[in-house]
């Protein structure tokens, strides 16, 4: 009986078998492994607790928000040098107001970052896709897959010039989102909120930066699965 009381009550009063339902209160009601232990006090036994747990490990994934690529000029544009497209952003990991997890958005592309002339830079890729292809010249960046979760946007394309142009400069690629994963242990029957970064806002400046991919979560114990692509909350049970 202590060890009963050890796992689902704690201290050191005593405990009767009528405190240990299933739902009662010091049992959670979710958990496969807790599924034969009654919610009533008819047919309680010892044995129906044979291999229970009050506490899961829950293993984790989780990604922030792709940046957005930096932005290319027609004409010139050093002076745009230093400044840089939106960051991705941070995706969480929540048991009610405590943060378990953040991983964080990735970094805006650097504006006009690269010579005059040149294509724009392709956005960092993320572990589940490729960043967004940069704009060619006199063009915008593109969007990576909405699958390719936190991957960074592609910066937009310079201006290759002429006898009398001389020319834009061509933007970075947005970096990708920081993508974490390990676990923690929680009790059966807690919620867990995933907050999932959102992308930047598009670079509009001249040849724009485009915007990176939204990030991502997913929590796995026993033989369930929880993912998110938004915001949501979910029950461990």
């Amino acid at each position: 009986m202590s060890a009963l009381r050890a796992e689902f009550k704690g201290g050191s009063a005593a405990v009767s078998m009528s405190q240990l339902n299933r739902g009662g209160g010091n049992v959670p009601l979710g958990g496969a492994r807790n599924s034969n232990i009654p919610t009533s006090d008819s047919n309680l036994s010892f044995s129906k607790y044979r291999n229970t747990s009050k506490t899961v490990s829950v293993t984790y994934e989780i990604i922030g928000a792709g940046g957005t690529g930096g932005f290319g000029v027609t004409d010139g544009g050093e002076e745009h040098r230093g400044t840089f497209g939106s960051s991705g952003g941070s995706s969480t990991i929540k048991n009610g107001s405590t943060t378990l997890v953040t991983a964080a958005g990735g970094a805006g592309g650097e504006n006009c970052d690269l010579p005059r002339g040149s294509a724009g830079q392709k956005g960092y890729s993320s572990h589940y896709g490729a960043g967004g292809a940069g704009g060619a010249r006199n063009a915008s960046g593109k969007s990576p897959a909405t699958k390719s979760y936190g991957a960074g946007g592609g910066g937009g394309g310079g201006d290759e010039g002429s006898f009398y142009d001389s020319g834009g400069c061509a933007g970075d690629g947005g970096r990708a989102g920081t993508r974490k994963t390990g676990s923690f242990t929680v009790s059966y029957d807690t919620q867990i909120t995933l907050t999932i970064g959102t992308k930047g806002s598009t670079n509009t400046t001249g040849f724009d930066g485009a915007r990176g991919a939204n990030g991502y979560g997913k929590l796995t114990w026993d033989a369930k699965t929880y993912t998110r692509t938004s915001t949501g909350t979910g029950t461990i049970n």
